[in-house]
């Protein structure tokens, strides 16, 4: 253990960490190491082995589905999550009353201050914060990936989450609720036909979502298809060709790339599209695509922008 301690004491010197917050770092590392007495071991979204103890009393959460979740079954526990925690309110106003520190914003975790709040459980999502959990799992934390990707993914990262907090019979209620909100969207486009969609995340370049994505599962549950849904990524770039090749009937963008839809027809190329030519495009906010237990009011939004008639 000593010389685990050493070993990343110079690797953060090395990086340019004050000699302070170095000692910070390896001795509270060393305190949670030992705190890890008694475990168990569960396998997280990303097949890793992590240590988790039984009696876990300090979360922080480095993205903010996971902050929602956290909050959703016992928001007292959550130590430090992100500056974009928004859901439920309860978490918004602790965030604002600082009873919960912001750590970061998804992708500049502050490790300083995560390991400065002693947690006994840290939650990541998908590949993208594995450059946060590998050294805070190389410092001896307990960090957990939760990236569901569809609904039975949700309710199980959903439930491992109440298991490990002890909170399964309030975790069964809201997963109840939820599945019952589910069931009406769903029977409402049970006898239509598919429409084929693109959801655009970013504009220049061209970015999309593919099947490994939870807002893939989204557009089909909302009785769509993703026009690039056979593509093996979260997200990725395509090019314009290849969208217009792809033809889809209903165009969704994010909010803050209105100004880019907007004038879409102008651009080269776009008014081939059928979705352009027959103005089937809509706006979603970010939160509406997220891997939540509360994805039921962005799942209606997407609904709704392939069935105009079920407004």
């Amino acid at each position: 253990m000593y010389a685990l301690v050493f070993h990343f004491g110079r690797s953060y010197l090395s990086k340019g960490y004050s000699i302070f917050a170095v000692g910070v770092l390896v001795l509270l590392s060393w305190l949670a190491g030992l705190s890890l007495a008694r475990s168990r071991t569960i396998v997280d979204d990303l097949g890793f082995k992590i240590a988790v103890k039984d009696d876990i009393r300090r979360v922080v959460s480095l993205v903010p589905t996971n902050s929602e979740m956290v909050c959703l079954l016992d928001c007292e526990r959550l130590k430090g999550g992100t500056r974009y925690d928004a859901f439920p309110a309860e978490l918004k106003a602790r965030l604002e009353t600082k009873q919960i520190e912001v750590v970061g914003g998804g992708f500049d975790a502050n490790l300083e201050s995560i390991v400065r709040l002693r947690p006994d459980l840290i939650l990541t999502n998908g590949p993208t914060q594995q450059r946060f959990a590998m050294p805070l799992r190389n410092l001896g934390y307990s960090v957990l990936s939760l990236w569901p990707r569809d609904m039975a993914g949700l309710k199980r990262s959903f439930l491992l989450l109440a298991d490990l907090l002890g909170r399964e019979e309030k975790a069964r209620e809201l997963i109840d609720e939820m599945e019952r909100g589910f069931a009406a969207i769903e029977a409402r486009t049970l006898n239509k036909a598919k429409k084929r969609v693109y959801l655009q995340m970013w504009t220049e370049p061209l970015i999309t979502v593919g099947k490994q994505s939870f807002p893939n599962w989204l557009v089909s549950a909302a009785g769509g298809t993703n026009v690039f849904g056979d593509l093996p990524f979260d997200s990725g770039q395509v090019s314009l060709e290849a969208l217009i090749r792809r033809d889809p009937e209903v165009l969704i963008f994010l909010a803050g790339q209105e100004p880019f839809a907007r004038n879409i027809v102008k651009r080269p190329g776009w008014s081939s599209i059928r979705g352009v030519r027959d103005g089937r495009f809509c706006f979603i906010d970010e939160p509406d695509i997220r891997r939540s237990i509360g994805f039921l009011d962005g799942l209606k939004k997407i609904q709704q922008c392939l069935f105009a008639e079920l407004k």
